[in-house]
């Protein structure tokens, strides 16, 4: 599966989940920030100790995202929490719907909608990405992708 096919199946699937399971789905959108900042950058997909760097360089390069630089500590505080231990740290506030960054309300409907944007503006050319997005970089094996597997317990 190429990057292109993997990161729209990802973003379209979340859908679902920001609509019936908000806080969830921020999780993955968090991840997501990082994962749009990534293709901006020459480095490799697994590179280690570039997150804090793809996840500011999305938020200050895609129109979209722009608005999310008045939140203060937002990788620190969304990212971090989220991808570390499921809590948000100190300084912002999770809503199901919209945002109000004035007071650092991140709504999730909101967000969903601007990352789907962002992402829009890769495939359409708007913004040009570092990296080759029709490379595989997904492998599928019986329906399975990557190392993912579900295992029937007796």
């Amino acid at each position: 599966m190429t990057a292109k096919q993997h990161f729209s199946t990802v973003l379209n699937d979340m859908e679902g989940i920001v609509f019936q399971h908000p806080y969830h789905a921020f999780v993955l959108l968090a991840i997501m920030i990082e994962v749009l900042g990534k293709c901006l950058s020459s480095a490799l997909w697994q590179q280690k100790g570039q997150s804090h760097k793809d996840f500011n360089r999305a938020i200050n390069k895609y129109a979209s995202l722009k608005k999310y630089d008045t939140v203060p500590n937002m990788y620190y505080s969304l990212r971090c929490g989220l991808a570390h231990v499921l809590l948000i740290k100190n300084g912002i506030i999770l809503a199901p719907e919209r945002n109000d960054l004035s007071q650092n309300i991140i709504g999730c409907k909101d967000l969903y909608r601007d990352l789907c944007q962002a992402w829009n503006d890769i495939i359409t050319g708007v913004i040009k990405t570092a990296k080759n997005l029709d490379e595989e970089i997904l492998p599928i094996h019986d329906g399975v992708s990557g190392t993912t597997k579900t295992i029937v317990y007796s």
